[in-house]
């Protein structure tokens, strides 16, 4: 008899110490820090005119961020600038090389941003994107005409107010526009405050 009470005992002490272990992983789980890594961005731009001052020329393996502003309007809206150059160093006109990467992640139709995919303009999905980038020239758009392969997305992993990243993945490659040539911007992105 005793010896059924102390195995009653054990069980029950287990019981409880599993179930607290479980809180216990929840808690690591809500604590895991978001948005390590670092930024990874290869740019191309080739032959690109299309409402531009002039035909810029621009292509890295390795855009290196010097600079990030990020701005959280509310729970549908976030826009972040990833610049190559510090703000102070922009003195007079823009170089050809002082490029911004302009990221801006929407949500609609009763959603709020989370992690996922956001397709380039893709407003009936809910969760869209918009990424252009700012040159000594003007505005380089991923905009296709009608009848062209989709553009791509970004892949958000986290986007919160106090931190965003994912995975930028734009393409536009029509060599034969002598307006719109080659636009490329692949690779993972991060900011935290």
């Amino acid at each position: 008899m005793k010896r059924n009470f102390l195995l009653l005992g054990f069980a029950a002490i287990f019981a409880l110490a599993s179930c607290g272990g479980a809180k216990e992983s929840k808690k690591e789980e809500e604590k895991k820090p978001v948005c390590e890594g670092k930024n990874e961005i290869a740019v191309t731009i080739q032959d690109y005119y299309y409402s531009m001052s002039d035909t810029l020329v621009y292509s890295t393996p390795e855009f290196e961020v010097k600079n990030s502003e990020y701005v959280w309007i509310n729970d549908s809206t976030v826009s972040l600038k990833l610049s190559n150059y510090d703000p102070k160093e922009l003195i007079g006109a823009r170089q050809e090389d002082q490029i911004d990467i302009n990221i801006e992640l929407n949500a609609r139709k009763g959603k709020k941003l989370e992690a996922g995919y956001y397709g380039y303009h893709a407003y009936d999905s809910g969760l869209w994107s918009r990424v252009t980038m700012t040159t000594a020239y003007g505005t380089v758009w991923f905009n296709w005409n009608a009848g062209m392969p989709e553009q791509g997305g970004v892949t958000v992993e986290y986007v919160g107010e106090d931190a965003v990243c994912g995975t930028l993945a734009l393409n536009v490659e029509e060599p034969e526009s002598s307006m719109i040539g080659i636009v490329r911007v692949n690779g993972t992105f991060v900011y935290k405050k």
